[in-house]
């Protein structure tokens, strides 16, 4: 009997025992079970969360703008694709960069020889002019140069299309004594000072007083944005007789299509009932300004950019017999630059893959080292 009370003992205490560490785990209340559910999503949420963050800090990462600091280019950057962030500039601006970032779908810009080169001359020379053959990427080399001079801290006025300045605007008689056959140009004046005022020039605009020390040369330029156009071609001009005497930032003035400015315009004046005639550029007040206005104090630079296309004067003008002024000429894509370019476009599969110096050669013979009859050859064979 002894051993059949302890035995019923054991057994009592093993189903004690299994019924506790049961409770333990199923026999829970609807609160506890609830809590734990709202923990577990807790954690749920928690954990999607940090993921969300992580790829979108990854898609953040993946956005983020490669800048490039322009003002460390040299010689061992030359056949090089440089990658140009939107924020250095905009898009937009230069025909040749907007179609060679449309072709590619990527951000990139070659460095060539020439554009080293034209470093060295800008730093020996107040005024440059630059010339070459129409697609040999001279406004592409201009650009490259107001990028590099914005690296270096200097306030750049660029203008890539300087053909806007006497077409496209409206005009009025300008008619105050000797000028009174000059005219004013509203629409162009606004276009001007937005070039002044672009987003890397804020910060030193904001710096700079003005000759009475009254106003910085921002809010000038924003208040002539506001002025009608009675008031704002005079305020334009103020804003380049400021830049030119400005002694404290080195000042750069950068047109492209250039010979624009001395050529006709597309605006005419009524001298009769059956009559019109055209008005030149020589009489066009903001236009006579920028041919002159040479910031050459603190180390200002004027560079001048002539367009090879039917924009105004074809014919280069911006000569002097003045030894400051210095031509420069832009060559045409040599071989290397040619292969460089072709193995780019391989590599964002614009073109096939085996892009060899034969066949640099080749492109080369058959474009002539004009990077825009380049991009049509080969959306012709894409096509």
């Amino acid at each position: 009997k002894a051993e059949e009370c302890n035995a019923i003992k054991r057994r009592t205490r093993r189903i004690e025992t299994t019924l506790i560490s049961t409770r333990g785990f199923a026999a829970k209340s609807s609160d506890e079970v609830e809590v734990e559910k709202e923990g577990e999503e807790e954690e749920t949420t928690t954990t999607s969360t940090s993921e969300k963050k992580s790829n979108s800090q990854k898609e953040e990462e993946e956005d983020e703008e490669v800048t490039t600091d322009f003002a460390k280019l040299n010689g061992n950057s030359v056949r090089k694709y440089i990658t140009v962030s939107k924020s250095q500039l905009r898009l937009d601006q230069c025909k040749a960069i907007e179609r060679e970032f449309a072709f590619t779908g990527a951000n990139g810009l070659l460095y060539r020889k020439c554009d080293d080169a034209l470093r060295e001359v800008v730093a020996r020379h107040e005024q440059v002019h630059l010339r070459g053959y129409r697609g040999s990427g001279k406004s592409v080399s201009l650009a490259m140069l107001v990028l590099r001079e914005r690296a270096l801290g200097s306030l750049v006025v660029y203008l890539p299309r300087a053909s806007h300045l006497v077409t496209r605007s409206s005009y009025q008689k300008h008619g105050e004594g000797e000028q009174e056959d000059l005219w004013d140009t509203p629409d162009a004046a606004r276009v001007f000072l937005h070039a002044v005022a672009a987003e890397p020039n804020e910060t030193l605009l904001g710096k700079i007083k003005t000759s009475d020390g009254k106003q910085t040369l921002l809010e000038i330029v924003k208040s002539g944005l506001e002025k009608g156009d009675q008031h704002v071609t005079q305020n334009a001009i103020d804003v380049v007789d400021e830049l030119v005497k400005q002694k404290d930032v080195r000042v750069v003035f950068a047109f492209d299509e250039h010979n624009a400015l001395y050529g006709p315009s597309d605006m005419h004046e009524v001298k009769g009932p059956r009559s019109r005639k055209n008005i030149h550029t020589d009489r066009l007040r903001l236009a006579l300004k920028l041919r002159s206005c040479f910031p050459t104090a603190n180390g200002g630079r004027y560079i001048a950019c002539d367009s090879t296309t039917d924009v105004g004067s074809s014919n280069p003008v911006f000569k002097s017999e003045d030894e400051n002024v210095f031509d420069f000429e832009i060559p045409k894509f040599n071989v290397a630059e040619t292969y460089a370019l072709l193995k780019h476009y391989e590599e964002v599969g614009k073109c096939s893959r085996g892009i060899n110096k034969q066949i640099a050669l080749e492109f080369k013979a058959l474009t002539n080292g004009k990077v825009k009859e380049i991009q049509e050859y080969l959306m012709f064979q894409n096509a």
